[in-house]
């Protein structure tokens, strides 16, 4: 893990001054544990956004094929010049090669350029998916570049954490990777338990020698004998320590669900509660600014249901949540100014539910649509990085499994105040797709209104239509498909969301009839 103060510095995020020492980034990859059964299949998607967002006319793209035990199976080489949608299929791999049977490996996608992609890391999504369900999540694990770029990111080790897991014998929690280019002796995985009381269940197991570019995928029961009884057929948290090295170890992480053949996943993310240098933090700079703040959207009709997952992994700090419930107009609703008080040495797993709120609270479900949740610190210094999981799910059906999208939250940075604009981007699937984007920034007394051009993208070809849509302060639209828009794309396709506002926010969800939701927030 790089410093947070470099990692801005690097990425040339806006106000920030580039180090004079900066590489410029011509190389930018993902790998992927992908997977084909009787029940489901993997593909990644993306499109080319670098034509739009960089200005770089054409990007080589290398796309290599693993088996199990990290053997080259297939390379394909693709050259990028249309920011049209592309998706690339494991189905279609596997039949070039003539492989008909179950398979386990993985898939990794290298982009190649003269000019600075600036990000090392690509927008990819990887979707696995059947026919009454999916899930997807954006680009974890990648290889590194060289060894410059590992030194940078592997400057403090730290636990991977930040997503749900269930025991019991429907449901059974895993974790998956690729391996880097080195071997491993024995993999070692040491893990510390949050259950839904907040108690403690630590161990560690071994792995075995892992080969360069092997694909593990380890069902976490498999090696806890105690999960399924500690976690007391609720959801916990878990923090995985690790000695693996060469490659960034972002994890697929997730939970299998047996009775409905299906798969819900997201990506960990740094536990950082040994996180306690100044670098670590962000310091308060102007008042006119919360210390932090995010949107969510919020589905409580019906059978929908929608939490909030405070997990244990921020950075030794004390800090009360402030939620404020919107219409879709962008109308407050109810506040809840200091809902709940959050301590890092107390190290609780915390779910909010926002329907057992809102019920007790007497408010029409009907009539919100979001919420602004903001942190407040109870002195000047503020975890650089604030993770929490976004969990929406529909009850009493088949899926038993929400999406459980891991997001942060967005520092009080009063250079960002002055940014011209956004420009973001996500996928579209045209089955039961829903786009939801908010604007909704950390500053407070904030009122102004954001212009928005929505442009659609195909895979048929590089044609597009654009929509305009206007959003006050803390508004909300939702974007479904309608025929105009079904006939346009055909096939799953992306959107791409600019604004004259800097802070726009988003997130796209897709919602099958059993039940399963798959989702992500917006790149």
């Amino acid at each position: 893990m790089k410093s947070y103060s470099k990692h801005l510095a690097s990425r040339l995020e806006y106000g920030e001054t580039s180090e004079s020492s900066r590489k410029p980034i011509l190389r930018s990859s993902g790998i992927f544990p992908v997977i084909k059964n009787e029940n489901y299949s993997s593909r990644v998607l993306f499109m080319g956004y670098w034509l739009l967002k960089r200005n770089i006319p054409e990007v080589g793209t290398i796309i290599t094929l693993r088996s199990n035990d990290g053997t080259i199976l297939l390379r394909k080489l693709q050259t990028i010049n249309s920011s049209k949608s592309f998706s690339i299929e494991l189905d279609s791999l596997l039949n070039e090669i003539n492989i008909s049977s179950d398979f386990l490996g993985s898939l990794e996608i290298e982009f190649n350029t003269t000019r600075d992609m600036v990000f090392p890391y690509p927008a990819l999504v990887l979707e696995y998916f059947g026919n009454n369900f999916s899930t997807c999540v954006h680009t974890m694990e990648r290889i590194y570049n060289d060894f410059e770029d590992l030194n940078e990111n592997e400057q403090f080790k730290v636990p991977e954490s930040g997503f749900d897991i269930y025991s019991n014998q429907d449901l059974n929690s895993f974790m998956a990777f690729v391996n880097g280019p080195l071997k491993n002796k024995d993999g070692i995985v040491d893990y510390v338990i949050t259950n839904s009381k907040s108690e403690k269940l630590s161990g560690s197991f071994h792995l075995g020698a892992i080969n360069a570019y092997e694909t593990k995928f380890i069902k976490l029961n498999e090696h806890i004998s105690e999960l399924e009884n500690f976690l007391e057929n609720s959801s916990g948290s878990i923090s995985l320590s690790h000695n693996f090295e060469g490659f960034y170890p972002r994890l697929l992480v997730g939970n299998i669900q047996n009775s409905f053949p299906s798969v819900s996943f997201t990506h960990s993310y740094y536990d950082c509660t040994s996180c306690n240098l100044e670098s670590d933090f962000w310091s308060r700079i102007n008042d006119d600014f919360y210390d932090s703040s995010v949107y969510i959207p919020l589905f409580l009709t019906n059978n929908f249901f929608t939490e909030l997952v405070i997990y244990p992994n921020f950075s030794p700090s004390d800090f009360q949540l402030q939620i404020d419930l919107y219409d879709k107009a962008g109308v407050k609703i109810h506040g809840l100014n200091d809902f709940i008080e959050i301590k890092s040495n107390e190290s609780k797993l915390i779910k909010i539910n926002f329907k057992k709120i809102i019920g007790e609270l007497n408010l029409e479900k009907d009539l919100i649509s979001s919420a602004h949740i903001i942190t407040k610190f109870s002195n000047s210094k503020i975890p650089s990085r604030i993770k929490f999981g976004l969990n929406v799910g529909i009850e009493k059906s088949k899926s038993k499994l929400p999406c459980n999208i891991c997001f942060n939250t967005k520092i009080g940075n009063p250079k960002i105040d002055s940014k011209p604009g956004s420009f973001h981007w996500a996928p579209i699937f045209v089955k039961n797709s829903v786009i939801t984007i908010s604007n909704s920034s950390p500053k407070k007394n904030y009122s102004k209104e954001a212009m928005v051009t929505l442009t659609f993208f195909r895979k048929e070809d590089s044609s597009t239509i654009s929509r305009d849509i206007t959003l006050q302060a803390f508004s909300e639209f939702r974007l479904t498909l309608d025929d105009d828009l079904i006939n346009f794309l055909k096939d799953d396709g992306w959107v791409t969301i600019k604004s004259n506002s800097p802070y726009i926010q988003g997130y796209y969800f897709v919602f099958h009839s059993s039940g399963s939701v798959a989702g992500d927030h917006f790149f």
